[in-house]
């Protein structure tokens, strides 16, 4: 069998135990028969019926009848199911014994022919460029002979001879490359494609069910067949510098920063900061971004410690007055939340409203609001230093060691996981994402997306900013000035593309958990935070340079 190629023994049916003549297959055909009337017409009523419910050009009498009898076939149906169940049982045992024994040979067989192409493309290959360079070198002195005695016009001709020689040597070089890789493709095409005729027929043999083990089999084949190492180093660079230097800030720290109370504290104070992120994520998911996330941080975390204040606070030129003092405890916090999500969802919309209507880039939009949100609360509130709350007022809030915040963070991720996956239109924003103009041919309504995905964030950010008030307790306009820049990180890093399209949730959460266990380690490490917004520049500018080389690639 060594002297035939991988077509030859995949094509010639005698040296395929999968073949119209094997064992295998005349199990599968009688199980095919034991099925009939049973499993495989349940799936096909079943299938008639769903389609009948939803066709509106069959009136309801018509449907009715149709459906009772279905529902007759079906009862049928499920006796011959449980009738033959037995004899379908051994007889799949059989079929799964034999597609495992006979694949097992089968595969040896493929993997030995295509392990010996490509060995001889192997050898092929370096013969070949030992040849070539002996050729190059030997042309090199003929060109060089030819011009020696030449005086007028030999040195520009020499080196135009000269050039054109190194461009013919580095395609003879180009081309026994392409040669050998095509041969090692197609080898490992074809010990894969063997296996998958193995799954395959596991598959017809249970029904199109697999056990676990089968499936954790065919995971981890199709990962190694599909694996690449420079792809998978573009992608995954970032997270090995990442890890470098969380590896080096541990051992700096004597195992410090493992310990449970650190991993505690960034996992808390990752809390309040993945509702920004989860706001922001979405923008990003549309090719935007968000400058206004540190403004609506201030601005929710202002109105959330005047909700909980120790006083009251009343603005300079509206006199608007919050003073809560007197109301129970429930109703403040209830009022403070919601006043920070509509405030917060406000300035968002508006921002959201002029990118969507007037395909104004989100950059300028959030540009806008950020600057409209800080002059209104600084003309409105500078006459006061800070907006305070008593410590014993954010307890029910926060929880002991702001646990109580990890669950909130928790709670959103599922919420708006739900949202980009299981919904209309999660699957709209990944389209707008992708391409604005073909979501909008498909009957994808652009506007109400874009202008939805503004509104979902500005709520994210107005329960982030309550809860950022509530944990620190204290808050200014200015409170939260560069929160845009972690969010933003956060996103990116995480591998939420700026090229729209392109992106998940989990991203958003893993990227806020390193971002801010990179700032907990600089923070321990006692790294100015003058050279920590370097660090995060550094970082941003490489994740956005990792994610366009690999937008680029793709093109």
């Amino acid at each position: 069998m060594a002297d035939k190629t991988i077509d030859e023994l995949q094509r010639n049916p005698s040296n395929n135990p999968f073949g119209e003549e094997s064992r295998l297959n005349g199990y599968l055909l009688e199980l095919n028969k034991l099925r009939a009337d049973g499993d495989s017409k349940i799936i096909a009523l079943k299938n008639e019926m769903q389609d009948l419910k939803g066709n509106k050009q069959v009136d309801k009498e018509t449907k009715g009848k149709i459906l009772a009898s279905d529902k007759k076939s079906l009862i049928l149906a499920k006796k011959s199911k449980s009738k033959n169940s037995p004899a379908i049982a051994k007889l799949a045992k059989k079929a799964l014994s034999e597609a495992d024994s006979e694949g097992k040979v089968y595969y040896a067989s493929v993997k030995k022919i295509s392990d010996e192409k490509i060995a001889e493309a192997e050898t092929d290959y370096k013969e070949r460029i030992e040849k070539e360079k002996k050729s190059h070198a030997e042309r090199l002195v003929e060109i060089r002979a030819t011009y020696k005695n030449h005086k007028n016009g030999a040195d520009s001709d020499l080196r135009v001879h000269l050039s054109a020689e190194s461009v013919y040597y580095k395609s003879q070089i180009g081309e026994a490359k392409s040669a050998r890789l095509e041969t090692i493709q197609k080898a490992k095409d074809a010990k894969y494609e063997t296996y998958l005729d193995k799954y395959g027929y596991q598959n017809k043999a249970r029904n199109n069910r697999h056990s676990i083990f089968e499936n954790m089999e065919f995971w981890a084949r199709h990962y190694v067949y599909a694996f690449n190492f420079q792809t998978w180093f573009l992608k995954n660079a970032l997270y090995i510098v990442i890890l470098v230097f969380y590896i080096y800030c541990v051992i700096s720290s004597n195992g410090g920063l493992i310990s449970f109370d650190s991993v505690r504290n960034i996992l808390s104070q990752s809390a309040t900061k993945m509702f920004f992120s989860l706001g922001v994520a979405g923008l990003i998911l549309i090719g935007g971004t968000d400058l206004s996330v540190g403004r609506m941080t201030g601005m929710a975390t202002s109105f959330a410690c005047m909700f909980l204040g120790v006083q009251g606070y009343t603005s300079a030129v509206t006199n608007m007055t919050i003073n809560t003092t007197s109301w129970p405890y429930g109703s403040r916090i209830i009022a403070g939340l919601l006043f920070c999500i509509l405030v917060c969802t406000f300035f968002s919309s508006i921002a959201g409203f002029f990118s969507a209507k007037f395909k104004m880039h989100p950059f300028i939009t959030t540009l806008s609001t950020e600057l409209l949100i800080f002059g209104w609360m600084e003309i409105e509130y500078s006459n006061y230093p800070a907006f305070n709350i008593n410590s014993e007022t954010k307890l029910p809030i926060v929880g002991t060691d702001d646990n109580n915040l990890i669950l909130y963070a928790l709670i959103a991720v599922v919420i708006i996981w739900f949202i980009w996956n299981k919904t209309k239109f999660g699957k709209n924003m990944y389209a707008v994402g992708g391409n604005k103009e073909a979501a909008a041919v498909s009957g994808i309504n652009v506007f109400s997306t874009t202008l939805f995905i503004f509104v979902m964030a500005g709520i994210c950010y107005g329960i982030g900013g309550f809860l950022e008030g509530a944990r620190v307790g204290v808050a200014t306009p200015s409170t939260g000035t560069g929160t845009e820049l972690d969010a933003i990180a956060a996103c990116v890093v995480g591998g939420i593309s700026f090229s729209g399209g392109i992106g998940k949730v989990s991203g958003a959460v893993i990227g806020t958990i390193i971002f801010q266990g990179m700032t907990y380690c600089l923070s321990n490490l006692g790294i100015s935070p003058f050279y920590q917004y370097i660090f995060k520049g550094v970082i941003i500018m490489a994740a956005v340079s990792l994610d366009s080389l690999k937008y680029l690639k793709k093109k």
